[in-house]
């Protein structure tokens, strides 16, 4: 009779676990009902550096069903046409909020991460992800697609226009060095394609003054309405003036891509100068990995994206490349002191 009762308590204690287990296992799973459906308020959008501080566009969507009260987080994922939401750039949305508005300047710099060329119309085309959990599953909204024109944002530093030989003496539409600091330390890249090349330095797009100087073995020093100074090579330079020690110097140049997503950190990959776009080119095919910009094969001259913004500062972050394929690579140093890139899958 003992036994019989002991057999009974203990069925009764199996059960009762059971049926605590299937209890617990009812709140732990979540039954996604509807996820969110995204619109937005425009469908082309022109964007100038005029109005950077204006709303741009603004993304709303409906909140996402997961079957139980929830604390959901959204985030936007955008791509240029014909990408791989996989390596995506993501914006956060405001907590609690079923809207995100972006500026011109934050949908400007967005664009031009995704590939977009400036002042040229691509397509950009965005999702909302819907998440309560990293062992739950996220969802995701329908794709909307809009059309967006960027804009190069050139900040215009304190400079010094760079008339020569090399563009007819016109300083109106001469390239420049700049400060980027303003304080008296210039510098720039200029693309020289003779065997010599004489030029000045002024500090206007005029004839109203100008630096010339001493010249050998293209450096030398600064006077103001002297003789003309002179670079001996053809080639593309990094110019260098300091009018408050009266120097200047001129450093042959020629451009690669390094990183193991290039295959190796100790061979570069090099680029070939576009003299009519002003820019560097490469194609090349990318591994998922990083990459840098380098000067001559050596690393005293290098560029790295500090901010993942497509700007580029000397010896900044590697580049990160998050999708392996075919890519155009441009490197635009025609801006001193905004310095920019672009890798465009093809």
């Amino acid at each position: 009779m003992k036994s019989t009762i002991n057999k009974l308590f203990t069925l009764c204690l199996m059960s009762l676990v059971l049926f605590s287990c299937e209890k617990d296992e009812e709140r732990l799973v979540l039954r996604p009902g509807a996820v969110p459906t995204l619109a937005a308020t425009a469908n082309s959008v022109e964007l100038t550096a005029e109005n950077k501080g204006e709303d741009a566009i603004t993304l709303n969507w409906t909140a996402a069903d997961y079957g139980i009260p929830a604390a959901v987080t959204y985030t936007l994922q955008f791509i240029a046409e014909g990408g791989d939401f996989e390596s995506a750039r993501e914006v956060e949305a405001t907590p609690g909020m079923l809207s995100e508005t972006l500026t011109v300047a934050e949908l400007n710099t967005l664009a031009v991460q995704l590939g977009l060329a400036p002042n040229n119309e691509g397509t950009v085309q965005v999702r909302v992800q819907s998440s309560v959990a990293e062992s739950i599953s996220p969802t995701h909204s329908n794709v909307v697609s809009f059309k967006v024109t960027p804009f190069l944002d050139i900040i215009e530093y304190v400079s010094l226009w760079v008339p020569g030989s090399h563009q007819g003496w016109d300083p109106g539409k001469a390239p420049k060095v700049s400060s980027v600091k303003d304080d008296g330390v210039y510098e720039g890249y200029v693309n020289f394609p003779d065997n010599k090349t004489n030029f000045k330095l002024n500090p206007a797009p005029n004839w109203d003054n100008d630096f010339g100087g001493t010249s050998s073995g293209n450096k030398g020093t600064l006077v103001a309405k002297g003789s003309d100074l002179q670079v001996d090579g053809a080639g593309y330079y990094l110019l260098k003036a300091n009018t408050n020690q009266l120097t200047w110097e001129a450093i042959k140049t020629s451009w690669g891509v390094i990183g193991d997503a290039t295959g190796s950190w100790d061979n570069d990959q090099d680029m070939t100068y576009d003299a009519t776009a002003q820019v560097w080119k490469a194609t090349l095919q990318l591994s998922v990995g990083e990459i840098k910009f380098r000067a001559n094969d050596k690393w005293d001259i290098n560029f790295g994206d500090d901010n993942a913004d497509a700007s580029l500062e000397y010896g900044a972050a590697n580049i990160k490349v998050a999708e392996a394929g075919r890519y155009e690579v441009v490197l635009n140093l025609a801006n001193p002191g905004n310095y920019t890139y672009t890798l465009t899958k093809l």
